[in-house]
């Protein structure tokens, strides 16, 4: 799994397809490879978890991992400091 990317869909969310469906230990294994060190930065592990909080609770969560309105690893969007809940007019976090 060195690369995370989505492919064509089956017309569920924007990134379901068999390719892209990764376990959460997986994408956890991926990020301690990838996204550490000073060149990543990141949120406070308590912003983390309550923006990971929010997308478990969220009806566009796919598979525990994935995140049906666009697409990406919840668990890597969450830990971005720049990044924001895409969800459409009333986003989570």
């Amino acid at each position: 799994m060195e690369r995370l990317e989505r492919t064509a869909t089956d017309g569920g969310c924007k990134g379901c397809s068999e390719t892209v469906r990764r376990s959460p230990q997986e994408i956890e294994d991926w990020m301690t490879r990838r996204m550490s060190g000073p060149e990543w930065p990141s949120v406070p592990d308590d912003e983390y978890e309550r923006r990971l909080d929010r997308c478990r609770s969220c009806p566009e969560l796919a598979y525990g991992t994935t995140c049906k309105i666009c697409g990406c690893f919840v668990q890597v969007r969450a830990k971005l400091p720049d990044a924001r809940c895409p969800y459409p007019y009333e986003p989570r976090w």
